[in-house]
């Protein structure tokens, strides 16, 4: 009985690991837990020059029998001028003061944590994506006040945001005062529902898009965040609020005024925070010294533009004199902070009303990308550089947002398979052998887009042409150190590398053992992770079957429903009244058995959990019904063999 029930939940484990550990960076979600993927570099490409030279690159595998030619590069520099001015902007760590009492600590992660000074005591807004990072700026800011935090504020539920709070709220409770904790009311949502239904998808994208698996001190490392350093991961301590708000919360926290409004733009949870007195403006993640994400690369869900813009507006209308921002460094002066914001809210309104204005005209998603073009004097504004999003990327969004996936062209209504629209093309350019000329051709006159877009039909026919992968990579990895933007780089050079096979993508579908998967379940609802389960269902093994999962937890009296009907799972928050088989447990117990730190057999010995109208048999048969992990990486990207 032990073994099969244990099998039954480390099976649960299994399927939850994969949406609950991998969370969206970033989001945002992304990659926001220690990364400790295997790396294969058995495949690697042979080098035929180093790196720094860039004049020819081997693109065949040594123990190919193929002719190995090689491929030049241009001489460009790996690291784009843009983003490394961008770079500098996070080192070295520091803490900046704002003005009088305020402070941000800057480079120690990917977004700042800012404190400020009252009469008896001091509050955290935001606290870094973890611990360590979060007890190197406590210790940075004890060098400035030995005040006892008494607040911690998140300005949104963003991992980066709140992974440090356990330090912070610690660190007040050791003077024996009281640490509240204040978010706006929807962040728990928003937090949760980043282990959500996509989780592992936007876990993966995040791979790509923070350029996890790059090598590092080498000319395919990341260069930056785009709206901070390098990706730093660790233990989080994420602090469930004490206090929450609507749309404002009027305070006085140890005697500084703060005014506090819900204003969404990157999340809908964000908030702003805003001293009167001190003239001082916290804006969340609703503007970076780079243009914003308006459409995520990962997955985020749709951003509502015209709310992001009139949050901007908010925000212009308190007149502030210094602006503080969660990402990247702060700006003092009223007439900067003025020109800061409006030209902000500017460029984003301009991509909103000309793309809106464009659909109108009947401009496909590929043709808008072409027309909506920034006037010059947003185009050369410092904070309006595409050194994190890109202006492409939002109209698409934007398009996708408001219209949907049909473009007006009846031809794709029901396309052929890209398989087969691969063959097609590269029979109609004369074969195979053709083709891979033909992409050598694009790549030696700098058509580097063309040239990736044809290897891709290559591909697409057949899968397992190794010079059409390496060529593609090639073409790849130069739009990647072309590149300005940190996600496009990071996932350019990342997909080159998994197309060489210096990165192995199946290690991407491993579930590593991550030291703050404890926490990760611990701060996620049992009823948000059983409703997972919908997700995983495998339809070819549960076609026949129709089974009742009861489970009941006797500390909080809350029972839940897992009903299979041939291919298809409803999950209710309530115990069946009528089921097959039933689990009785308390809920630590049973969150210690999915973690794998507690054996079912011995709480049903102990006493603590107990199985009803079944077997060992019987939830193994349940449990095999569920896909555990992905089959695929993501795009189906192979390397080469």
């Amino acid at each position: 009985m032990s073994a099969g029930i244990d099998r039954y939940f480390r099976s649960l484990v299994d399927m939850y690991v994969s949406t609950i550990v991998f969370t969206s960076l970033i989001i945002l979600s992304l990659g926001y837990f220690q990364l400790a993927f295997p790396l294969d570099h058995s495949n690697g490409i042979n080098k035929s020059l180093e790196y720094n030279n860039h004049t020819s690159y081997s693109i065949l595998p040594g123990n190919t029998s193929q002719k190995n030619e090689a491929l030049p590069y241009p001489n460009i520099n790996w690291e784009n001028p843009s983003a490394v001015e961008q770079a500098k902007i996070f080192s070295p760590q520091r803490v900046e003061k704002v003005s009088d009492g305020i402070y941000s600590a800057i480079g120690y992660g990917v977004a700042n944590v800012m404190m400020v000074e009252g009469t008896d005591g001091i509050i955290i807004v935001d606290t870094g994506n973890s611990v360590d990072q979060a007890q190197k700026i406590l210790q940075a800011f004890r060098d400035i006040t030995s005040k006892p935090i008494v607040t911690v504020i998140y300005t949104n539920s963003h991992p980066d945001h709140t992974g440090g709070a356990g330090v912070f709220v610690e660190d007040g409770l050791k003077t024996g005062n009281k640490v509240d904790v204040i978010a706006q009311e929807s962040i728990l949502g928003s937090y949760y529902a980043s282990y959500g239904m996509l989780a592992q998808q936007r876990s993966i994208a995040n791979l790509f898009w923070g350029g996890l698996l790059l090598p590092k001190n080498d000319t395919d490392s990341v260069i930056s965040y785009g709206i901070g350093p390098s990706w730093i991961s660790g233990n989080r301590s994420f602090i469930k609020p004490t206090i929450f708000f609507n749309e404002t919360l009027d305070t006085n926290i140890s005697g500084v005024n703060i005014k506090l409004v819900h204003a969404p733009g990157e999340t809908l949870d964000n908030i702003i925070v805003w001293l009167p007195k001190q003239r001082v403006l916290f804006a969340g993640d609703n503007i970076y010294q780079a243009f914003p994400e308006l459409s995520s690369m990962t997955g985020a869900k749709y951003k509502d533009v015209p709310q992001w813009i009139s949050s901007l507006d908010k925000m212009r209308s308190l007149n502030a004199s210094y602006l503080v921002p969660s990402h990247t460094v702060p700006v003092l002066g009223y007439e900067n902070v003025t020109d800061v914001l409006t030209s902000y809210r500017d460029g984003i309104a301009f991509v909103y009303d000309q793309t809106v204005r464009f659909i109108n005209k009947g401009l496909t998603p590929d043709e808008l990308i072409q027309a909506v073009i920034l006037p010059q004097y947003l185009r050369d504004h410092p904070w309006l550089q595409e050194r994190y999003g890109q202006l492409s990327w939002s109209v698409r969004g934007i398009y996708s947002g408001l219209v949907g996936w049909n473009t007006g062209d009846a031809t794709w209504f029901n396309p052929v398979t890209p398989e087969e629209r691969g063959n097609k093309i590269v029979q109609s350019v004369g074969g195979s052998d053709r083709a891979i000329s033909l992409i050598r051709a694009s790549i030696k006159d700098g058509d580097y887009k063309w040239a990736a877009e044809l290897a891709t039909y290559v591909l697409n026919a057949y899968p397992d042409n190794v010079e059409a992968k390496l060529l593609k990579a090639g073409a790849l990895r130069i739009m990647g150190w072309e590149s300005p933007t940190s996600g496009a780089r990071n996932w350019y050079l990342t997909q080159a590398n998994i197309l060489e096979g210096n990165i192995n993508a199946t290690t991407i579908m491993n579930q590593p053992k991550y030291n703050t998967l404890d926490e990760a379940i611990a701060t996620v609802p049992i009823k948000n992770i059983l409703s997972f389960l919908q997700y995983r269902l495998d339809p070819l093994k549960s076609q026949n079957t129709t089974a009742t999962l009861g489970i009941y937890l006797n500390d909080t009296k809350e029972g839940y429903t897992l009903e299979i009907r041939r291919a298809v799972l409803e999950y209710k928050d309530s115990f069946p009244t009528k089921y097959d088989i039933a689990l009785y447990t308390n809920s630590d117990i049973l969150k210690e058995v999915l973690l794998g730190q507690s054996n079912l057999q011995k709480a049903v010995d102990l006493g603590i959990a107990k199985i009803v109208g079944g077997n060992v048999t019987g939830l193994n048969n349940i449990a095999n019904l569920f896909e555990y992990k992905l089959k695929a990486p993501i795009h189906r990207i192979q390397g080469v063999n």
